[in-house]
């Protein structure tokens, strides 16, 4: 007879432990939600409450906490073991590829990467959505000749957030430091609010939005225009390029900060930033 595999938690107090990590599943009114510490994880079943006991699917248990579980029925045990050597994204010829651990938190760490010529460890990790998966791309960024290999993951996403990283390889595998995006946009912006409205400064070049052209009421508005929380590597024409978004409150952003980076003296280094407000901020 078939029939569903289920991991049965106890309604009120259920915790099962995976490497150390405690998981609670809580029964509330349809749908139920699971939530890991104050993060709701979704799951392509949900889960149901039968008789008092909250039960789950084996296999979204899994896919929740990046675990292979499988059911040995003829010795009754449920094995659970890490995912690892996934497939978390590759270049558009599939000539390169980078594999990856699934984890417990949504991401996918202990990145490999493997190439025609080489293959190593890379530092980092990508978020497990394949929406986000690495970026790979073989370009002549330092003007040598011969094509680096460019990796940029996503490494968080969400409701004003987006986050990426850049690593550079030449064709024996070596990285290339890259300097940090965020650091170099620091040195360069000032933003303040001020009688007439939000000032933004960059190199000598002056911006104001009056408060009335802003979406947010000031009440929302942080201490001080922010950057940083959207960070994004691309490659334009050839240029590995860096852009950031100015952001005065959790849904508002009024322009986009970028830069260039040139190859010299060893590393990718960051070039001046320019601001661009976006045209309904502009006057």
């Amino acid at each position: 007879m078939a029939y569903k595999k289920w991991v049965i938690a106890a309604s009120a107090a259920a915790v099962v432990l995976l490497s150390g990590t405690s998981i609670m599943a809580f029964a509330k009114a349809n749908p139920i939600k699971i939530m890991l510490n104050g993060t709701e994880l979704i799951t392509t079943k949900a889960a149901k409450k039968v008789d008092g006991v909250v039960m789950l699917p084996l296999r979204e248990f899994g896919e929740l906490f990046g675990k292979d579980v499988q059911l040995d029925e003829k010795n009754n045990t449920v094995s659970i073991h890490s995912i690892s050597g996934v497939v978390v994204g590759e270049s558009e010829d599939k000539s390169i590829q980078i594999t990856g651990n699934k984890t417990e938190s949504g991401t996918y760490d202990h990145l490999q990467i493997k190439t025609p010529t080489f293959s190593r460890s890379i530092p980092g990790y990508n978020v497990t959505n394949p929406s986000y998966a690495p970026l790979i791309t073989a370009e002549d960024l330092d003007g040598d000749g011969s094509k680096e290999i460019v990796i940029i993951l996503t490494t968080g996403y969400g409701t004003g957030v987006y986050q990426s990283n850049v690593l550079v390889y030449n064709a024996e595998g070596s990285s290339i430091p890259v300097e940090d995006a965020e650091t170099a946009f620091l040195k360069q912006y000032n933003g303040n609010y001020t009688a007439k409205g939000l000032e933004i400064l960059v190199q000598d070049s002056r911006y104001i939005v009056p408060y009335e052209s802003l979406m947010s009421d000031k009440e929302h508005l942080g201490d001080h225009p922010g950057i940083g929380g959207v960070m994004q590597y691309t490659i334009e024409d050839g240029v590995l390029t860096a852009k950031t978004a100015v952001q005065v409150s959790m849904s508002e952003f009024v322009g986009d900060l970028t830069l260039k980076y040139s190859f010299k003296n060893g590393l990718f280094q960051a070039g001046d930033a320019s601001f661009e407000l976006y045209p309904e901020y502009r006057s």
